[in-house]
């Protein structure tokens, strides 16, 4: 661990800074990265592929675009997408890994069907340990374990996203290597036929029961807007 990375990010996190600059902190000082070198091999690919979203754009698309569900999706979770500042992009810009595992996140969501829920999220989390992109089947076994102690209702949810989403997980292309944003205006069904998603439904994804506690652990991911100087 890179203690002085995580005192900055608890120093920025305290003073209200930027959401995305406080996750790419904490992840760099945590030093989380792939093991494979096939999958940090990979994502040279992208490297310095650093995009923000236009969401207004977003919105105008049409219906079934990619880009217009991954707006809606970030619409209905009441979050902004990642936009990082240019001071930490230059900064760290060798760590493309921390920045493609947070900007793609919610692309991981829109792609393969699963919703914000604690069930989606257990589903987007078997599918990155499935690509090797983050945590371990042991991690998926704790999840498994210690969720439904949280969100009791979603627990066969849970599990059954979890079988799911490690098996889209191992299917499909490494997406983290993937220019995604440059597909937003393609059809969402095209888009998962590239990179060998299969169709959320046939696959099996279910969509997770509502849980209070899960909406107070994991609450927003709004932006917060800083008070202007004196």
């Amino acid at each position: 661990m890179r203690w002085n990375l995580m005192k900055e990010m608890w120093r920025k996190f305290r003073s209200g800074g930027a959401v995305a600059d406080v996750a790419l902190l904490k992840i760099v000082a945590l030093e989380q990265r792939p093991k494979s070198r096939e999958v940090l091999d990979h994502l040279e690919q992208v490297r310095g592929y650093i995009p923000e979203a236009d969401m207004p754009a977003l919105r105008k698309l049409p219906d079934g675009t990619f880009g217009r569900e991954y707006a809606r999706f970030l619409d209905a979770q009441n979050i902004d997408p990642f936009v990082f500042s240019d001071e930490l992009k230059e900064r760290f810009s060798d760590e493309t890994f921390a920045f493609r595992f947070l900007t793609t996140h919610d692309h991981h969501h829109v792609l393969a069907g699963f919703d914000a829920g604690a069930a989606g999220e257990a589903g987007v989390l078997a599918f990155n340990v499935a690509q090797g992109t983050f945590g371990s089947k042991g991690m998926l076994w704790l999840a498994k374990l210690l969720y439904p102690l949280f969100t009791p209702s979603n627990v066969f949810r849970l599990w059954r996203n979890v079988r799911v989403g490690f098996a889209m997980g191992k299917q499909a292309k490494l997406l983290l290597a993937q220019r995604l944003e440059d597909q937003y205006e393609r059809p969402l069904v095209e888009v998962r036929a590239a990179y060998g998603i299969p169709e959320p439904a046939s696959a099996g994804v279910v969509p997770s029961n509502s849980s209070w506690m899960i909406n107070l652990v994991y609450g927003s991911r709004k932006t917060p807007k800083l008070a202007p100087a004196s």
